[in-house]
């Protein structure tokens, strides 16, 4: 097919989901989530990529020929992969802390290592999407590994995008063995310490991971086969970004939280199954990884309550999975009389400009105050094992993307996350 052909294709497949995404939303009332939809749903590549370069631009400088002893330096390398043959190698950057920040950690025999994972590459995304978390990381005087998945930035020419992440967690765990392994054999007598990193698929990915992880332990015999596999796999911390929980009730969720459900609500079982209660588990995931959810309140994907009660299933051991039929509560009904026309949505998608010029000096007002959010944790009833902890970020711009797009709330994200695994 020629590349008119192609460009036809996509227009009128664009054309389809903004039809069927406004019908949808004459039910739901909420448009800011039915324009998501034509951000992610969109199958042209122009709308997915530009939107998300658009996201990941953050205005800092590249590294590899940075000079400056105050930032951190990146290395390009390949780190191992699942793949039996070894043909598949996944393309890093490795962001080292400056060097005062280097020598202060040499000091402590713990070295935190950070491993960033972005979000679906079968939408245009890359690990360019996580740069700027990654330097501000290394900054706070960790090494981050942020990898691109198959089919993501250098790995195009030997492996193709994978759309539900099977193969993308079983990579997670290749790339932590490796680590590891390099870490220890660098630096003798050091402990060291694995913090996944997730966004929205990559959190998904990052979960499904554990769950790969846990099914290692049900198999170990004893505690010195536990300790072993631990060495090699273990997962200290996972931060899930944006977890695309979903849910499978088309009243309580947009047309991609549905889909998110069903194409990764697996790795979600595989989570549960961590935490679950029986004969068999004997729970050492779900004691020795500390879970740290970080959600938006206007999050496209999942309401902000559902992973609440996630969280809440998984501390007290009982995380089967039900989809009941919740009527909106109040704070969401206000939120819609709050929506705006659809014009404006469309021409803030469009052109990234709103038609009210009042809202243009309530984002420079909005600017000097914080980030409002709120933090919980969820006692887990195993023995010695740290609670749950969930970050709400609330206000108008607490949506998906808010977490890319956002400087402020990508430095208390970044805040947060390092004071939790530390």
């Amino acid at each position: 097919m020629c590349f008119y052909c192609n460009e036809f294709v996509c227009t009128a497949w664009c054309f389809i989901i903004i039809t069927f995404s406004l019908f949808v939303s004459s039910h739901i009332q909420d448009y800011s989530r039915v324009l998501t939809v034509f951000k992610l749903a969109s199958f042209s590549p122009f709308f997915a990529q530009t939107f998300l370069k658009m996201s990941s631009s953050d205005g800092t400088t590249t590294t590899e020929n940075n000079i400056n002893t105050n930032m951190p330096t990146v290395q390009r390398t390949f780190l191992s992969s699942s793949d039996p043959d070894g043909g598949v190698r996944l393309e890093c950057d490795v962001y080292r802390p400056p060097k005062q920040q280097r020598e202060r950690r040499e000091e402590t025999k713990t070295k935190h290592v950070f491993v960033c994972l972005h979000a679906h590459g079968k939408l245009g995304a890359s690990r360019q999407m996580l740069k700027p978390h990654s330097i501000m990381l290394a900054k706070r005087g960790f090494v981050v590994y942020n990898v691109s998945f198959r089919g993501c930035d250098g790995n195009k020419s030997t492996s193709n995008a994978s759309l539900v992440g099977d193969v993308d967690a079983k990579d997670v765990l290749e790339i932590v063995r490796e680590i590891r392994e390099e870490r220890e054999k660098a630096e003798d007598g050091i402990v060291v310490k694995i913090n996944v990193l997730g966004y929205s698929f990559g959190s998904a990915v990052a979960a499904s991971a554990v769950g790969l992880l846990h099914e290692k332990f049900m198999n170990a015999e004893n505690e010195e086969e536990e300790e072993k596999l631990w060495s090699r796999y273990g997962i200290d911390a996972v931060i899930l970004v944006g977890f695309p929980l979903g849910s499978l009730n088309p009243f309580a969720t947009t047309v991609m939280g549905f889909l998110s459900r069903f194409l990764l609500g697996k790795h979600a079982g595989r989570l549960r199954k961590c935490f679950s209660r029986s004969a068999r588990n004997r729970g050492v995931v779900a004691r020795k990884t500390r879970l740290f959810f970080v959600h938006g309140q206007r999050d496209e994907f999942t309401r902000s309550k559902e992973v609440r009660k996630f969280c809440q299933k998984l501390a007290k051991g009982q995380p089967e999975e039900e989809d009941e039929e919740d009527e909106e509560d109040e704070e969401d009904e206000s939120k819609n009389e709050k929506q705006s026309s659809v014009a404006n949505h469309l021409a803030e998608f469009f052109f990234g400009v709103d038609d009210d010029e009042n809202d243009s000096e309530d984002d420079d007002d909005d600017v000097e105050r914080p980030v409002e959010s709120s933090f919980e944790t969820f006692g887990n009833d195993r023995e010695n094992a740290e609670p749950l902890a969930l970050l709400e970020i609330k206000g108008n711009k607490s949506d998906h993307f808010g977490f890319v797009k956002i400087k402020r709330q990508r430095d208390l994200l970044v805040k947060c996350a390092s004071k939790f695994v530390l």
